[in-house]
């Protein structure tokens, strides 16, 4: 992976040593293995997880202008860009953000660093610290840069979390939500022990390339309203399970994704292992 395409939680977790996973005929979407620790084989599902709480966003303050180096001195772009650019980084521009899911990213090629707001009051040396992660070669440089930078993460205070209006279920709805709720307790309790957490469960109308989706913000898995519909028996529970492995990934502390892991899990819940996969459709839809 390229130095640009490396992104930083919001949460600034550092994923878990893995697991000794169960042999094969012995989730989650057994702790996840770190980023740089060696990959298991796809036929050897993980043992079962642990889940860590995860940590309120942090509060993102607005930039003003200014060029204090100390901790607290809340700097402007061009601000923070010098002090980038001092300790190696050779971005043109820094562009402030409000997302709450990935702190720090490179984007326009390498060209622009994109920090969420909460970084214009970040000091020096985290600011260093940015710049060698996304610059540095050696690997050890590159972790020690980005634990100082997960640090300053966690240590930003809470913000408080947005009101969501309530979604509206509709009466038609709730059979096909109770028979994914049974399949969900299931395969949580055979497969997970029972300790992936409660989720609400939904159904869209508005997929046209998708099955599912799981959202840790805020925390909900919804499936395609049409599987449930107009596809043969099973495939709306199949794309729950599917699902369901990346809840056990977020519980876990890791990140959702269609990786080594995913597969192996895929497997273990008889699921499709890639992101996309072919639907049975009932004759006629």
């Amino acid at each position: 992976m390229s130095l640009k395409d490396t992104l930083l939680d919001l949460f600034g977790f550092v994923p878990p040593s893995p697991p000794s996973p169960p042999a094969v005929g012995a989730k989650s979407n057994a702790q996840p293995p770190s980023r740089t620790a060696p990959a298991k084989s796809p036929a050897e599902p993980p043992s079962r997880p642990r889940p860590r709480k995860r940590a309120a966003a942090p509060a993102a303050p607005a930039p003003a202008s200014g060029s204090g180096a100390g901790a607290g001195a809340v700097r402007d772009e061009e601000a923070v860009l010098a002090v980038v650019r001092k300790a190696g980084g050779a971005f043109r521009r820094v562009v402030f953000t409000r997302n709450r899911r990935v702190m720090a990213s490179v984007a326009e090629g390498g060209a622009a660093l994109r920090l969420n707001a909460a970084f214009a009051g970040a000091p020096d040396a985290v600011l260093a610290a940015v710049a060698v992660l996304f610059s540095a070669r050696e690997r050890r440089r590159r972790a020690a840069a980005r634990e100082t930078v997960r640090r300053f993460i966690r240590e930003l205070p809470a913000a408080p979390a947005a009101a969501r209006r309530a979604r509206r279920v509709p009466a038609a709805d709730r059979p096909h939500l109770e028979r994914l709720r049974a399949e969900f307790d299931r395969v949580n309790r055979e497969h997970f022990g029972g300790e992936l957490p409660p989720v609400p469960l939904f159904l869209s109308g508005r997929m046209k390339s998708r099955n599912g989706h799981f959202s840790s913000h805020p925390l909900e898995i919804v499936i395609s309203r049409r599987l449930c519909t107009h596809a043969q028996d099973g495939e709306a529970e199949r794309t729950l399970r599917h699902e369901m492995i990346h809840l056990w990934q977020h519980a876990a502390g890791g990140r959702p994704d269609h990786g080594r892991e995913f597969r192996a899990w895929a497997h273990r819940l008889g699921v499709h292992p890639r992101a996309t996969r072919p639907v049975a459709w009932k004759r006629g839809s």
